[in-house]
């Protein structure tokens, strides 16, 4: 299954940001049967992309560090475009990669399968604040490190800038949520909600290999279930976080924090959750939508 996918729409909008750069989905060559995992950050897409790597591979026992299988695509973390397109070429059979960014702002494939991942977005703040806490190297003005009151209302208040999309805000994720999902740009588009994944992990690993048309048994779905608990994972951080071993987070497995939601509760007051409600509701008018983003199928 190396057969180039060809393109049935470009890209209508180009986001770039202190990591995200458009010129570097250069380095990934689209197959048929492919896998893009496309997530706000904070969503859960490491832990979406070892499932199908395993899934993909056949096993839980992987060849490589899963950010070297599955690398950030369009991101310039350090490694050479060249080292990341001849690592992807030289993949057999189909390849899963991933992004942050907003379906908009890639072309559509024929035969790319695009799953993409949500959360509330409150639990994705407090996720960012522990991850730039996590960073050896952290701005002291970065958004993420003040307190909270005032984290809060950058986070909530502050608009999109398309040329610092790595900034997140509520209008960011809101954006790629509505760019996304609610578009119906991507055909067949595979969606799943962070608190879903939660609540049965086993019907995750279910669910991500029927989305992506792999044929995988019982015992392999039992195998990548256990392989991908958060306490797996965490104990073996060094393989699946993103530049897990090269010293640039503090902790590879403070990169995996709790596996949890409702991490606000008790931490905001109650003017800060009536002002995030009320922004929400402005940057995702229809309330159903809304709802899903907040909780998923629950």
């Amino acid at each position: 299954m190396d057969d180039p996918a060809p393109v049935l729409a470009p890209a209508v909008r180009s986001y770039r940001g202190s990591t995200t750069d458009p010129l570097l989905w250069a380095t990934w060559r689209p197959r048929k049967g492919d896998i893009l995992v496309c997530t706000p950050p904070k969503c859960g897409t490491t832990w979406t992309q070892t499932i199908l790597a395993m899934l993909v591979n056949g096993s839980s026992d992987l060849p490589e560090k899963v950010p070297v299988l599955s690398p950030w695509v369009d991101a310039d973390l350090g490694v050479s475009a060249d080292e990341v397109a001849a690592t992807l070429a030289a993949q057999k059979g189909r390849r899963v990669v991933k992004t942050h960014t907003p379906a908009d702002g890639f072309p559509i494939w024929d035969g790319v399968t695009v799953i993409a991942v949500y959360r509330h977005p409150l639990d994705i703040f407090f996720s960012l604040r522990k991850h730039e806490a996590n960073k050896r190297v952290v701005k002291p003005d970065h958004p993420m490190t003040l307190p909270v009151p005032d984290s809060i209302r950058r986070f909530v208040n502050e608009p999109v800038d398309l040329d610092d999309f790595d900034k997140d805000t509520l209008a960011s994720l809101a954006l790629h949520y509505s760019e996304t999902v609610l578009s119906g740009r991507y055909p067949r588009l595979n969606v799943l909600h962070y608190s879903d994944m939660l609540r049965d992990g086993h019907r995750t690993v279910q669910y991500l290999a029927s989305a992506a048309g792999i044929e995988a048994g019982a015992e392999l779905i039992d195998q990548v279930a256990s392989a991908t608990d958060f306490g797996a994972m965490k104990a073996k951080a060094v393989d699946y976080a993103p530049v897990g071993g090269t010293g640039y987070w503090k902790s590879d497995a403070g990169f995996f924090d709790s596996a949890s939601s409702g991490k606000w509760e008790g931490k905001l007051s109650p003017a800060e959750i009536d002002l995030f409600n009320s922004r929400l509701a402005e940057l995702v008018p229809d309330e159903k939508a809304r709802t899903w983003l907040l909780a998923g199928d629950c």
